[in-house]
Order: C-alpha cells, then structure tokens, then sequence
C-alpha cells in the first residue's frame, strides 16, 4: 500500500510539468533558428553557424533541419518536448538498471529503476533554477535536454559492455558511441561532464571492454575536437565575454576561488539544498536496504574510493569551471538547470554506496517512525514547496488562456504579413498567473527569460517576431484591446 501512494505520489508531481506541454509555444531562437534556416539554406545555416556562432553542430541539427518551426508548424514544439521530457525520464531509468543490475549485481527491476528516476526527476522539476529553458524552450532543450540524455544512455551502454553480457558487444558498442557524440558536441557542459565519467570508465573497466573504450575516446575525440575548434565558438566566448571585463585577463589566477564561490552560491539556495539532502537520504536508505545480512553487499578499495570521490568533485565542479572561464560569471540559469540534475543522479548513487561501505543499520537509530517514512517526508517537500505547486497552479489557471492568446496573436501576424501591413500592435499577454510555462516579469523577479513581447516598438523578441512573420514592425502597447478569438 506504501508504494502504491509512493508511485501515486510521483506521478502527481511529475504530471502537471508535462501536462502543461499541452499548452507549449515557440520562442526566440525557435523562431530565429527558422528563419535563419530560411535565409541561408538547409546546408548553408549549417556551415554559418559553425563559423559565427557554435560548433555544437549537432544540437544545430535539430535547432533548424528539425525545428517544427522552420517549417511554420508552431505546435510542434508541444509533442516534442513531451516526448523529450519522457526520454530524459527513461534515460535516468536506463542508467539506474545498468549501474545496479549490470554493474554492481543488484538486483534491480526496470519498474524499480523506472520509479527511481522518477523520484530523482521529481525532485528535480521541483527545484530547476529555470525549468522553462531545459523543459518547455524548444531550443534550450535541445541543447541541454538530448545531449544529457546522450550522456546518460552512453554510461548505461557502456556499462551493459562492460560488465553485461550484451549479444552483440561490439553493435552495444557502436549505439554508445553514437550517444557519447550527441554528449560530447551537443552542448559544452555536458562535454566537461563527460571527461570524469570517461576516466572513471576508463579505470574501471575491465580488460574485455578496453578495445571499445578505445573506440569511444578515438571516436569522441575526434568529434569533440571539431567541435571545440569551431570558430563560431570563439566568437561567441568573446561575444559572451569581452576582454573590456576586467577580470577577463586574470581569469585563470582566480578561476578556482570564483568557482568554488559559485558552487557554494547554487548549494545554500534552499530548494537546491532541500533536494540533494532528500537524494542523498533516499539513496542511503535504498543503500541500508540492500544490506544483506552480516555484511556488505559489495566492497570498495580504499583506492577506488578516492578516485570515485575525486570523479564526483570534479563532475560538479566542472561547469562552474567552464562558466567561470568564458563568461567570468556563475553558470547560466539554463546550465544550472543541467548541473542539477546530474548532481542529484551522482549523489543519489554516492549515498547509496556510503551506506554499503558503512554496513550499520543507518536507519537503526529512527526505528520509532512508521516504515517508509522516507518517501513520506520527500512527498511532503514536493508538495508544500518548489515549482510543484507552482505548475499545478499555472497548468490550472493560466495556460489554456496562454495558449489562446498566442494563436490569436500568431492569426494577427500571418494576416498582417498576407496583406502588406507595415506595421502591428499587439496587448501583452493577460494571465493570472506565469512562472513555470510562462515566465513573465510582473510574477517573479529572478526568472531568467520574460516571454512576452517588449512595451514600444523595439525589444528583442519584437525583432524576431517581425523576421519571422515578415512583419517590418511589431509593437506592444499595454493599453491595447484584446485581440479578438
């Protein structure tokens, strides 16, 4: 009966994040990547990005050759990042079975392992910094959502090769270095993230697998290294932060204090926090619960458990390392986003082990609370706090009002555009409410994006409306009418 309001519980956190793709719309360079795909040409947007922009020519891929946008389908990002929020859900769940079941020998059912990563994935939607760049912005994710997911369903692959039984070693082989591709160009971070989880393969596993291990860091090397010469990327490094910064000269003398600061800055934020501490404790009671009579489950060199704890340190701190060096600033709320739930999978685990390594009865001291009170206090946090209540809030209020606000919105520009019109002017969106979905200024001040179109005649998503609809000037007037359904 626990586990039956366990489960039931989840699903009611999980589902309102993605019943309110439901109502999901286009933004900025959802719509700039289509008309820049436009303008140059299905190859040519390709080679113009690298040279200008970004060498994540993988992520570009889908941002213009498989954006529902580029081709006037403005309800595609709707389907599509339903279906990729299930597959980061499934992607957890891939890892947790191969990490327990292949890799340690504990026993460990996909029901198991997919209710597992549907804590961990609670608990992050709970707490993202920004949950609308990595959830609902079509190009935010893809660029921090597929190449996550290469990197979780790489790990679990490689695993399965190394101390699974795959059929076909050596095809298990080639799948992981498809996804290791995806992680390693996709998107920066998640190649930074990748290096401590390829040495730790790299040490681990044994001899049988070292011929793949081979292939993958030939074949990842190789597509990394194209992708960190682009010089796009330089240009943007510079464009994100220019050598006026003062401290851009000196950024390597104080990279590892201002860090190490900004590792420090995103734990003691409450949320964040409240969440590592509910994925350390349920991994320490998974942990005391796998316990085998007398004794540990599996053991643990004093070796291999410094160079276990080093890969954990430097799997988080990577990104603010990297952040701290381009942009001589803490992540991007978007990054955050990504750095959080990797931390959480990586503790969770961590916790996990301790316990095994510990072999006492860590939950001995709290025989007193009623069995399963773990999960009881983690549904609880989920509920009373976070972005939990916050979706359902907007997912009932706000977002069927949303959405018809931008197809009325979307009518008025396609019109304007087939009859010449030099010029629209638009209301602003009118919701009771917007933070998860619908991040809108006027109720949060520390969200990272406000969707809506700038008051006046100019702003940046005025600008992209405009080339998109091919509209020469798109204005936002408060005191506007309601556009008519």
């Amino acid at each position: 009966m626990r586990t039956y309001f366990l489960r039931l519980g989840l699903l009611l956190a999980l589902a309102p994040f993605l019943l309110l793709t439901a109502f999901n719309q286009p933004f900025f360079d959802d719509f700039r990547d289509a008309y820049w795909t436009r303008q140059h040409g299905m190859l040519g947007v390709q080679s113009w990005l690298y040279l200008t922009w970004t060498g994540r020519y993988t992520s570009t891929v889908f941002m213009t050759w498989l954006n529902p946008v580029t081709y006037g389908w403005l309800s595609g990002v709707k389907p599509i990042t339903a279906a990729l929020f299930v597959a980061q859900w499934l992607s957890i769940a891939h890892l947790v079975r191969a990490l327990f079941h292949t890799a340690l020998r504990v026993a460990c059912s996909w029901a198991a392992a997919f209710w597992g990563a549907a804590l961990l994935l609670a608990l992050f939607c709970n707490a993202a910094p920004a949950p609308f760049s990595f959830l609902y912005w079509f190009c935010g994710a893809v660029a921090y959502q597929l190449p996550l997911i290469g990197l979780l369903n790489f790990t679990a692959l490689a695993l399965r090769v190394g101390w699974g039984q795959p059929a076909y070693p050596w095809r298990t082989a080639a799948w992981a270095c498809a996804w290791l591709v995806l992680a390693l160009v996709g998107n920066e971070l998640t190649l930074v993230q990748a290096l401590p989880v390829l040495a730790v393969l790299g040490y681990l596993l044994p001899a049988s697998a070292r011929p793949k291990l081979w292939l993958w860091l030939a074949v990842g090397g190789a597509a990394a290294l194209a992708a960190v010469v682009a010089p796009g990327n330089w240009a943007r490094v510079v464009a994100m932060a220019p050598p006026s910064d003062p401290l851009h000269a000196y950024r390597w003398l104080v990279l590892g204090p201002r860090a190490a600061y900004s590792l420090a800055l995103f734990l003691i934020k409450p949320q964040i926090l409240l969440s590592l501490l509910a994925a350390a404790g349920t991994g320490a009671w998974l942990g005391h619960q796998h316990l085998p009579t007398g004794g540990r489950l599996i053991s643990v060199s004093r070796r291999l458990w410094w160079g276990l704890l080093a890969a954990f340190g430097a799997l988080q701190f990577a990104g603010f390392v990297l952040f701290r060096y381009i942009i001589v600033g803490p992540p991007l709320m978007r990054a955050q986003n990504e750095i959080l739930l990797v931390m959480l999978i990586a503790t969770a685990f961590l916790a996990w082990l301790v316990a095994q390594q510990a072999a006492i009865p860590v939950m001995g001291r709290f025989r007193w609370l009623p069995a399963g009170w773990v999960p009881a206090l983690l549904l609880t946090g989920l509920f009373l706090t976070g972005h939990v209540p916050e979706a359902w809030r907007e997912l009932l209020t706000a977002a069927p009002s949303f959405d018809a606000q931008m197809q009325a919105r979307y009518a008025v520009l396609r019109a304007a555009h087939r009859r010449g019109q030099p010029s629209v002017t638009l209301p602003p969106l009118r919701l009771p409410y917007g933070r998860v979905l619908i991040p809108l200024s006027q109720f949060s001040h520390d969200i990272e994006f406000d969707i809506d179109l700038t008051p006046g005649c100019e702003g940046n998503i005025n600008g992209v409306m405009e080339r998109y609809f091919e509209v020469p000037d798109v204005c936002c007037d408060p005191h506007a009418a309601p556009i008519a359904r």
